[in-house]
């Protein structure tokens, strides 16, 4: 089943989008746009068992994909349109996939007649993703970080145990060699004190 919403915006406009998709069926939203009209949009999806693609009709019925992710809980998406027509936004999910819901910001309307302001907004997306993977990393750092200080603490806890009972046994080991000797005194005090009697 293919479910299409067909847009018409007349200036900048955003819609937000979320919607679910059953196993194995698609989801399709479309738009028509002007010539170099940029589109933007991102998405996040609840499964990673889906592909996202986004192709382009021109006015001679000819699609072309130029956008396609899977795999992926979060990304976006941009592009300039060279010439007048048609997008098609369309999210299938996998046979094997639980119903999927997909959370979809897209715009469109802003005419960029200066390819700069493309590449400046690359140039922030790149720093957007550059970004998000710092923080990341810094997160998982930080979990490293504390599974190290958590080993460590094991370790010392092991440490201090072994040690006690160490020095416990120590303890028990030199309290009965006490009490051996002690015995042993008594022992020849009494058989010296015999040996005189007799």
């Amino acid at each position: 089943m293919i479910l299409e919403f067909i847009l018409l915006l007349t200036g900048v406009q955003s819609i937000i989008l979320k919607f679910k998709v059953p196993p194995g069926q698609q989801q399709c939203i479309k738009d028509n746009v002007s010539q170099n009209t940029l589109i933007y949009g991102n998405y996040d999806t609840s499964s990673l068992l889906y592909t996202f693609t986004l192709s382009v009709i021109n006015q001679q019925e000819q699609e072309s994909v130029i956008v396609e992710h899977s795999n992926d809980i979060n990304q976006q998406f941009h592009y300039v349109m060279e010439e007048s027509g048609e997008i098609s936004m369309c999210f299938e999910v996998d046979d094997y996939a639980d119903v999927t819901t997909f959370n979809l910001f897209y715009e469109s309307g802003a005419e960029i007649y200066d390819q700069d302001l493309l590449a400046k907004k690359q140039h922030v997306l790149n720093l957007n993703e550059t970004l998000e993977t710092m923080e990341q990393l810094q997160q998982d750092i930080s979990r490293e970080q504390l599974l190290i200080v958590d080993r460590e603490n094991n370790r010392k806890r092991s440490f201090t145990d072994i040690q006690t009972k160490i020095i416990g046994f120590a303890g028990i080991t030199f309290g009965l060699l006490i009490i051996v000797a002690a015995c042993q005194v008594i022992y020849v005090r009494r058989f010296v004190v015999y040996k005189k009697l007799a």
